[in-house]
């Protein structure tokens, strides 16, 4: 097996980021704890041994006491030892820089002070969104390019696992700029599909974490799940001023995990917690402001008018809900009713790598009427709406076919339609439809 910062500097989306570092723009990669953020730009900067790097970690405690107490200003110019400016462009990498409130005003003071010379960089990452402290994304407004980064896709792990440079082109993509190239690209990618079917049903238990690739047992990986867990709760939470009552948090994510896929109840939520409603929604935010949940809201639309209002939402880690929920194995998860669930919460995640390539404003929605007909996600590229419905059988579901086809036929922004399966590649022509096998997605 190679080792861990190979797969990491292979990303799908590696090219994009890559791409944004030689931008002037300030840099922020987001995503959640451990999905490879620091040990891909430690890549990056070996394979650029010839740049000034200065390196900063919001996440020592002694490094944030230093930018409050002398400035960043101050510490940068400190370990490069020259000033700002003058010498050789600096290249300023902050890990965790949503740590330390005090340091993006200050970046944006010398991005604006140097911004025309083009001799310093700022690379900042985050396991929260930047304004998760009241901190201001507004201060860097217009200055910074926002991209994510997210635990592995089923290609990304098999391409690790068995050191393959690639297993081909994305289907994903090709349904909507060449849908007449689906089934080429299918047939290419099935030399792999013993390795991508087994990189789903990895997935499916436990994650895609990039550390968890290096482990030999299961034992162990539930470990290190645990450990996640319990580091998120007591080093990212416990920070944060707002969360008072941090069993109440923990109760919260408990429970969001038992429900993962399914409307959001508030009324069963606080009857379950007996907490405020306010606290509820504070609580409920930072889950999301730190991407451990996830959000989906009812498609809007002059002819797909919003009936169902409630988001659905996701946990977004299936390691994570393994461990929360004790459904730990593929064959005590396919006996229960959460496999379809755990299916949907794989995929959002393989949508979301997809959509983190698309420079255009995009969104996830679903759609659901109360006469019980729904579309699992409706993924918006303005002006189209993809449809997508999301089933671990593996055969064809009528009843699937036919919400995708409703909802076509009630707006005239979505032309194909997907569904998501463990069976064969099938196009459905007078429908519009492809079924495409759940291991061929990436």
């Amino acid at each position: 097996m190679p080792p861990l910062n190979q797969p990491i500097a292979k990303r799908i989306n590696a090219d994009i980021l890559i791409e944004s570092l030689e931008h002037h723009f300030i840099t922020a990669i987001l995503g959640a704890r451990r999905v490879g953020k620091s040990t891909w730009l430690q890549w990056i900067m070996a394979q650029h041994p010839e740049r000034q790097w200065i390196v900063l970690n919001m996440d020592i405690l002694s490094q944030r006491d230093k930018i409050t107490a002398s400035g960043l200003h101050n510490e940068i110019e400190k370990k490069a030892l020259q000033k700002i400016g003058t010498g050789e462009k600096l290249w300023v990498v902050i890990d965790e820089a949503q740590k330390c409130p005090e340091l993006f005003e200050q970046v944006k003071v010398i991005y604006d002070s140097f911004k025309d010379t083009n001799t310093i960089k700022f690379v900042l990452t985050g396991s929260a969104s930047l304004d998760l402290h009241n901190l201001s994304a507004e201060s860097l407004a217009g200055r910074v390019e926002l991209l994510h980064m997210r635990e592995f896709s089923i290609k990304e792990a098999a391409m690790y696992q068995h050191s393959l440079k690639s297993t081909g082109d994305s289907v994903l993509e090709a349904i909507v700029n060449e849908p007449d190239s689906v089934a080429d690209i299918i047939e290419q990618a099935s030399p792999y599909q013993d390795i991508l079917q087994q990189a789903l049903d990895f997935q499916l238990i436990f994650g895609g974490l990039p550390e968890l690739m290096q482990l030999e047992t299961d034992r162990e990986r539930f470990r290190y799940l645990d450990q996640y867990v319990q580091s998120y709760l007591e080093k990212d939470v416990r920070r944060i001023a707002d969360i008072t009552d941090l069993p109440l948090f923990q109760k919260l994510l408990q429970v969001l995990a038992e429900h993962t896929g399914s409307l959001r109840d508030d009324a069963r939520l606080l009857d379950a917690l007996g907490c405020a409603r306010n606290t509820l929604k504070k609580y409920r935010n930072y889950l999301v402001a730190t991407m451990v949940y996830y959000e989906v809201y009812p498609v809007i639309n002059n002819s797909l008018k919003r009936i169902i209002k409630s988001p659905k939402g996701y946990v977004t880690n299936n390691g994570v809900l393994s461990v929360l929920t004790g459904l730990d194995t593929l064959d005590v998860l396919k006996s229960s009713s959460h496999i379809g669930h755990r299916f949907e919460n794989w995929f959002l995640k393989e949508v979301q790598i997809w959509l983190d390539r698309d420079v255009k404003r995009h969104q996830i929605y679903y759609w659901q009427t109360i006469t019980g007909t729904e579309v699992d996600f409706i993924v918006e590229q303005k002006p189209r709406l993809i449809p997508f419905e999301v089933t671990y059988r593996s055969r064809v579901d009528s009843k699937k076919l036919k919400n995708l086809a409703t909802f076509m036929d009630k707006t005239d922004k979505a032309s194909v339609g997907v569904l998501i399966y463990n069976g064969e590649y099938i196009f459905k022509p007078e429908l519009n439809i492809h079924c495409i096998p759940a291991w061929a997605i990436g």
